[in-house]
């Protein structure tokens, strides 16, 4: 069974200009780590989640998600952006933290969606999330949010 998140799919400190040209590097990352085959497709799908309701959650973080039959594994992609970028009219995020889950998933997505937002609201998780350099740390306690450690 492919893993939920690995070292691949951990991304600090990296520059964008827009939510569009985010979205687009997004897209390729989950193609990279084998969320899903298709870069437009995926790309298409997130834009078809951000479209009913923008995905960012307060404090510049922002979970986009998607739950479709294109997400072969089920993957979390996250970032630390340099500089926040507009999200949405009014709120810039600096942190994405991307759920990709398959179609079939059992609420798979719900329950990932839960845990992240839980642990979100914990000064000390979002501060290790905003400040750690070493992305083998950043790892370890995302994984340990998703085991319901």
């Amino acid at each position: 069974m492919e893993e939920l998140i690995n070292l691949e799919c951990i991304h600090l400190d990296e520059l964008f200009t827009d939510k569009d040209v985010f979205l687009e590097e997004l897209a390729k990352q989950a193609q990279k780590v084998s969320a899903g085959e298709d870069i437009d497709e995926i790309l298409t799908e997130l834009w078809n989640r951000e479209n009913m309701l923008p995905t960012c959650v307060g404090k510049q973080i922002a979970i986009p998600h998607c739950r479709s039959k294109i997400i072969k594994n089920s993957k979390i992609i996250f970032y630390r952006l340099k500089e926040s970028i507009l999200w949405d009219e009014n709120e810039k995020v600096n942190l994405v933290i991307a759920i990709l889950t398959k179609e079939n998933d059992n609420n798979e997505h719900l329950s990932l969606l839960s845990k992240l937002s839980r642990n979100l609201l914990r000064e000390e998780f979002l501060k290790m999330l905003n400040i750690t350099k070493d992305p083998n740390i950043l790892l370890e306690n995302i994984q340990r949010i998703l085991k319901g450690d």
